[in-house]
């Protein structure tokens, strides 16, 4: 049985973002107590993952910090950078993190490109960069409470592939694991990152509001595989990629890119939204069976049966416009949920759309102000 490795210490990866302490510290960024010079564990034991500096790196190649300027939370990321006759180049991520966060860009409210906020040099190191983007959570942590809160999650992600594709540009990596929510409104105290359920301090839970009062907004992230087109010629046809778990038809025969994408997001919803993934204990959802028609259409086998993003939102738009402000409100519940909570929750929630309903709150939040 292999040898668990000791959260007393730090691991090879962990020593080298300790390494860039003072670089990130000059660059207005603070590591977390862990990653500062002269740490030592105030903890032993089998509870050491108990403790707040026992928590290691969620992702190897992705930090956690706080901005000094402002005390926000940030992700710092490593990403390498092809070396052409031994000099620096820009990586495609960057490339398309910095297009998309440009001043054309970043005040669009259907630009759903995940914000980068700076690109960092280290001195010395020429084939890394490190990004600076917003830290968030995962989608769907915690559950989303009505089916509006759902829909816009839905909306959002579709909204911003679109606004992709309008720019010539595809994704294809859009799976479930390259979504992410900034849910800084929804958490006004903040949160921990490598425990999203507990304070920052570590001393207490995360308070935290519902979508509905306090929406979140939804983003594309991770860049790597993705590709910027010239608009004035044909699109090459291209292999699918594995992603996220998913083997899209075309990793044999190239396709149009785009209707590559629009599969992606298509079995995401299928798998996070209507029927889950069980194995990975991700359960689907009562009530969003109304999307079946469509997510069938855009995960066809057959690329060129695929409806493009500009059909799949205006399609999207007229099935939401068909429900009722009720199925909007209504209780979004999981489908392994207990039979014996289920009345308690459903009497907790009329009271609570009651008072979202008083105080104007909209069916389907908007993440942008």
């Amino acid at each position: 049985m292999p040898e668990v490795p000791s959260l007393t210490t730090l691991d090879e990866l962990e020593q080298w973002w300790a390494a860039q302490y003072e670089f990130l510290k000059d660059q207005g960024y603070m590591l977390r107590p862990r990653y500062r010079p002269g740490w030592k564990a105030n903890f032993s034991g089998i509870f050491e993952a108990e403790y707040e500096d026992g928590q290691h790196l969620v992702h190897a190649r992705i930090i956690d910090a706080l901005r000094i300027s402002d005390s926000s939370m940030v992700a710092i990321k490593r990403v390498k950078n092809p070396l052409v006759e031994g000099k620096r180049t820009i990586s495609t991520e960057e490339k398309i993190a910095t297009l998309f966060s440009n001043d054309k860009h970043k005040s669009n409210p259907r630009n759903h490109c995940v914000p980068l906020l700076q690109v960092l040099h280290i001195p010395g190191i020429d084939d890394e960069t490190l990004l600076v983007m917003p830290w968030m959570r995962k989608p769907n942590d915690p559950d989303f409470r009505t089916i509006g809160e759902g829909l816009q999650f839905v909306r959002e992600i579709f909204e911003g592939l679109q606004y992709m594709h309008e720019n010539n540009v595809a994704h294809r990596d859009c799976s479930f694991n390259n979504m992410a929510m900034d849910a800084k409104s929804m958490y006004p105290d903040g949160f921990h990152p490598c425990k999203p359920s507990r304070s920052y301090d570590w001393k207490k839970r995360a308070r935290y509001f519902p979508r509905t009062r306090c929406p979140p907004r939804y983003y594309l992230i991770d860049f790597g595989f993705s590709e910027v087109y010239e608009p004035s010629k044909p699109r090459p046809l291209t292999y699918a990629i594995r992603s996220g778990g998913n083997e899209p038809p075309e990793t044999k025969t190239p396709c149009d890119p785009f209707a590559t994408d629009v599969y992606l997001v298509g079995t995401m919803v299928r798998l996070y939204i209507l029927d889950g993934k069980p194995e990975y204990d991700e359960y689907g959802i009562h009530g969003f069976e109304f999307l079946r028609p469509l997510v069938n259409d855009m995960t066809r086998d057959d690329p060129a049966k695929r409806p493009n993003m500009d059909e799949v939102i205006s399609r999207f738009s007229d099935i939401v416009r068909s429900l009722s402000w009720y199925k909007l409100r209504s209780r979004a519940v999981k489908k392994n949920e207990s039979l014996f909570v289920k009345p308690f929750r459903a009497s907790s929630n009329l009271l609570w759309t009651s008072t979202i309903m008083l105080a104007r709150k909209p069916a389907i939040p908007s993440g942008f102000p």
